[in-house]
């Protein structure tokens, strides 16, 4: 049957599960949901206000992305990535934002650098609060708008697909002393190479950051 000119689909609302789902998502990455803590099902049910099967087809989502372990008759608790695993997620994070910032070097509009300046700026207006959460989720933007600046689909899919396993260590990559202070500095190195149109530069840069906030974890 033709669709009506004129005529919007009716979007549906999400499904319970994948309220629960996004909920929980978001708790783990706001770090509401801590490393080492077992957590309850029928609590967290309860505290999102819905029945366990909803809650329960959520984290089996989450269990198949590798960000939580369920634990019969236990509850779940986040996953604790192996020193192999995070090893590979930034050596592929230094390959393809390395990659990325290079590309960006030649490509970029002067609106595209503002973008970038913009949230290294909202980075340093956090100052030293203690909300890591918001800093985080900033450095997050950063980080995935050069792909996205860049038109680069698989590669965008590629770094997205890592973040989930960043979220399992974000809350450790700030914990040494000015941490904070570093990685602005460091997406300033990148944002100012990529301004002088240096690819190799800020490709390096890029290295170094990933490099840094690899050591932080360890």
């Amino acid at each position: 049957m033709p669709k009506l000119p004129g005529v919007a689909a009716v979007e549906r609302p999400p499904t319970l599960a994948r309220r629960a789902y996004l909920q929980i998502q978001q708790a783990i990455r706001d770090g509401a949901i801590r490393q080492e803590v077992r957590y309850s099902e029928n609590e967290l049910a309860e505290t999102l206000g819905m029945s366990r099967t909803p809650v329960r087809e959520a984290l089996i989502s989450l269990n198949r992305e590798g960000l939580v372990e369920i634990e019969s008759q236990r509850g779940f608790r986040l996953r604790q990535l192996s020193d192999i695993e995070r090893q590979e997620v930034f050596d592929l994070r230094s390959l393809l934002e390395s990659y990325a910032a290079g590309k960006l070097a030649l490509r970029a509009s002067d609106d595209d650098i503002r973008r970038l300046r913009e949230l290294i700026d909202g980075q340093a207006d956090l100052g030293s609060s203690s909300d890591e959460s918001a800093f985080l989720a900033l450095d997050e933007q950063f980080h995935l708008l050069q792909s996205e600046l860049l038109g680069l689909e698989r590669t965008h899919a590629t770094m997205v697909s890592l973040r989930g396993a960043m979220w399992l260590m974000g809350f450790q990559a700030l914990a040494l002393p000015q941490r904070q202070e570093a990685v602005i500095a460091e997406h300033r190195a990148i944002v100012e190479a990529i301004a002088r149109r240096d690819p190799d530069g800020a490709a390096e840069a890029a290295r170094a950051h990933i490099a840094s906030t690899a050591a932080a974890v360890r």
